[in-house]
């Protein structure tokens, strides 16, 4: 009998003990709390009741225990809060990566992350930077060969109609490539004459005046030579129509009146084939969108280019 009221008699002290150090805490104080069931629950007292008390947990979040549950509740002292509340991430970070073997050597190979500020520093840094470029001058008389990108003729072009081509050969100078393949000339038409009657031959005329080199610029002023282009003389058909009229013409008058009449028929015939030549033009000058020409340079010409 003396023996169960020693026992009783502790476990009521214990009781009053564990009430008394729960009532002794206060808001703000990194606790651990036994609960009765044998759940640990540590974190910082943010709110004690009568009732209840609440945690702030280390993970995060809050966790409320009744104190009817509790079994003891202990101030955290400072030196001991790394055990109670242990940083995951320095663990973390202790640990040694797989492959280095856990040594300094594995752990000084690693560089040191940059942080958010530097990282953004270094990114506008980037996209500001001004592309670097150089100057290159292209000789006058540097033949730049071409392919027109608009149709040219004698019978439908008119002055200062527009004139497009495309190089077709890069230009390079010591190595660089100075133009590339498929360059835009810009230009217009400086002369046309239609086929006249007779007398007077077909030609049109152009040069470029703009260029759209690659780099910076949208585009430069540029002088080159004249393409000119005249249409082929028609002496020779003219006279074989003249001539094929009267040949005509002879036969069917000796065949009419004899020799007399041959000779007038020969006449007739001529002046016939002469009416159909006065009464037609001559050929025209016509190139098609993909004629090859070329010119050359005027003057030189100063491009940008960028520095690899």
């Amino acid at each position: 009998m003396k023996k169960i009221c020693l026992v009783l008699g502790f476990a009521i002290a214990l009781s009053a003990c564990s009430k008394q150090d729960a009532g002794d805490v206060q808001a703000g104080t990194d606790v651990t709390v036994q609960k009765k069931d044998g759940v640990t629950v540590a974190g910082r007292l943010v709110e004690v009741k009568a009732d209840q008390v609440t945690l702030q947990l280390a993970e995060g979040g809050t966790r409320t225990v009744q104190r009817s549950d509790i079994a003891t509740m202990r101030a955290v002292t400072p030196s001991a809060t790394p055990a109670a509340t242990p940083d995951v991430k320095k663990e973390a970070a202790a640990e040694p990566t797989a492959g280095t073997g856990g040594d300094a050597k594995g752990a000084a190979a690693t560089p040191a992350p940059r942080d958010a500020a530097t990282e953004a520093a270094a990114k506008t840094a980037a996209a500001e930077r001004t592309p670097e470029y150089r100057e290159v001058t292209i000789p006058e008389g540097t033949t730049l060969p071409l392919e027109l990108r608009t149709s040219v003729s004698s019978d439908a072009s008119k002055i200062e109609d527009t004139v497009r081509a495309r190089l077709t050969r890069a230009i390079t100078l010591d190595g660089v490539t100075a133009l590339p393949v498929g360059t835009n000339l810009t230009g217009h038409v400086s002369e046309v004459e239609r086929s006249a009657k007779v007398k007077g031959r077909a030609r049109v005329a152009f040069r470029f005046t703009q260029i759209d080199p690659p780099g910076p610029d949208a585009s430069a002023s540029i002088r080159t030579s004249t393409v000119a282009r005249e249409a082929e003389g028609t002496k020779k058909q003219d006279a074989a129509k003249i001539g094929g009229a009267a040949a005509g013409g002879a036969i069917i008058g000796g065949i009419i009146g004899g020799g007399d009449g041959a000779a007038k028929g020969a006449a007739i015939g001529g002046a016939g084939g002469t009416g159909v030549v006065l009464a037609t033009r001559g050929k025209e000058v016509r190139l098609a969108v993909g004629t090859p020409v070329s010119v050359t340079l005027s003057a030189p010409l100063t491009v940008r280019i960028p520095m690899k």
